[in-house]
């Protein structure tokens, strides 16, 4: 079955990176949330996309360059909608005690310290439950310094094949999008070479979601969980 990783939370109906949009996310079947890290000018990690605030909440500037303190009091949902008015700014160790259980997580670095990250994640226990991955170098390579036995994905546009995923990027599972997963032999190739595969889908083509539930591959990262859960029932039916 493929399991459904929910891309920054259910971000079309609560503010993404939220616990509203976790939480909405699991009840719409979710298997996986998806989160992006960032590190405040103190230390602290924190569950946000962005290198600034502006966007997703009512803070400005750089979040490397604000406290702890200063974020703490930042409102992440009023901009989503009033109802989800005085959500926070997650901190990363909040976020991840409250998933712990519930699901697995998936974890991409945007600009943080790994070596951090590493201890916390063991500190939690969520090794298991976790995947990793970032588009910068320097993340990636930090990460498996310190953390060789997490879970990393590479996509394949950066890999630039299933055989490199792993000697040259340390990853077990291999992210395609909708249009490499239909290349005659791909997915089984990636099979061959032990890697996991995941397609990202950021649209709401019902056909299409029914494509990748059909296709047998292990993961789905997606905007709409709720779409790809019905998929998944009917294909499975």
């Amino acid at each position: 079955m493929t399991r459904i990783v929910s891309h920054r939370g259910a971000n079309a109906f609560a503010p993404e990176n939220t616990f509203a949009a976790a939480d909405l996310a699991l009840k719409q079947g979710a298997d996986y949330v998806e989160l992006d890290v960032r590190e405040s000018a103190d230390g602290v990690l924190y569950v946000l996309h962005d290198e600034t605030f502006e966007r997703t909440t009512n803070g400005t500037g750089p979040i490397g360059h604000a406290h702890s303190k200063e974020i703490d009091r930042l409102d992440a949902g009023t901009w989503f909608g009033a109802e989800f008015s005085g959500q926070p700014v997650p901190r990363l160790d909040a976020y991840l005690e409250h998933l712990r259980g519930r699901c697995g997580v998936y974890i991409e670095l945007k600009l943080c310290n790994p070596v951090r990250l590493a201890a916390l994640v063991r500190d939690l226990g969520m090794v298991d439950e976790t995947f990793y991955f970032s588009f910068s170098a320097q993340m990636r390579d930090g990460l498996h310094a310190v953390a060789p036995e997490f879970r990393k994905m590479i996509t394949l546009d950066m890999a630039k094949s299933p055989s490199l995923a792993g000697p040259l990027h340390h990853a077990s599972i291999l992210e395609i999008t909708p249009a490499q997963m239909i290349r005659p032999g791909l997915v089984d190739t990636c099979r061959t070479a032990g890697l996991e595969v995941m397609v990202y889908y950021g649209g709401d083509d019902p056909a299409t979601h029914i494509e990748i539930a059909g296709a047998g591959v292990d993961y789905i990262n997606l905007d709409r969980p709720d779409l790809f859960a019905e998929a998944r029932r009917r294909t499975a039916a």
